[in-house]
């Protein structure tokens, strides 16, 4: 069936067909980076809510007992989520029950000998493998004071911010220590 205005037959053109492709590809490569951001940003975020309840239930632990815990099952907090492990893939631990984690993070109790009391968290894998965040819970001159910071592990995040500042526009604090860079919060 012939158009009636130009004569041609009704349809698209190849030309046509090939310019609408390239439009949907360019919007796709503009698209799909931010949403691999906006998926890793709100993984993330899931990753420093369980640092915080972490550190929450540490605390609160340490108010009742006047100690910190050694292993999650001194806390009044459910991590059934998270499965028990008995190393971390950062190194050693405190006690075979510090350490929770599945397929993508590990969320760990770090005491070392009374001095270093640390509620972490890292990616173990993914883009920010050795992304994470750190609570100290004791503060002296070998420690971060009593907050929360976004950390990024040196030996997996090499260039500096790509874990921190580019998800959470978190500022670069202190100079590496402990084989990791500190950021503070916003």
């Amino acid at each position: 069936m012939k158009n009636a205005m130009s004569g041609r037959l009704g349809g698209f053109t190849l030309i046509e067909l090939l310019v609408v492709v390239l439009i949907i590809g360019i919007l796709a490569a503009v698209a799909l980076p931010q949403y691999q951001k906006s998926v890793w940003k709100s993984r993330a975020t899931q990753l420093l809510t369980a640092t915080r309840s972490l550190a929450t239930a540490q605390e609160a632990h340490y108010m009742a007992s006047g100690e910190y815990a050694t292993s999650f099952g001194e806390l009044a907090l459910d991590f059934s989520s998270l499965e028990p492990r008995a190393t971390s893939f950062r190194g050693s631990v405190s006690s075979t029950d510090a350490v929770r984690g599945n397929d993508l993070m590990e969320v760990m109790i770090n005491y070392s000998g009374g001095y270093l009391i640390f509620s972490t968290s890292n990616f173990i894998t993914g883009p920010y493998t050795g992304g994470g965040f750190l609570f100290s819970h004791y503060a002296n001159e070998n420690a971060l004071d009593k907050k929360m910071y976004c950390m990024e592990a040196t030996s997996f995040i090499s260039v500096p911010g790509s874990f921190c500042t580019k998800l959470f526009k978190a500022t670069h604090l202190v100079a590496t220590k402990w084989y990791a860079r500190y950021y503070e919060m916003p």
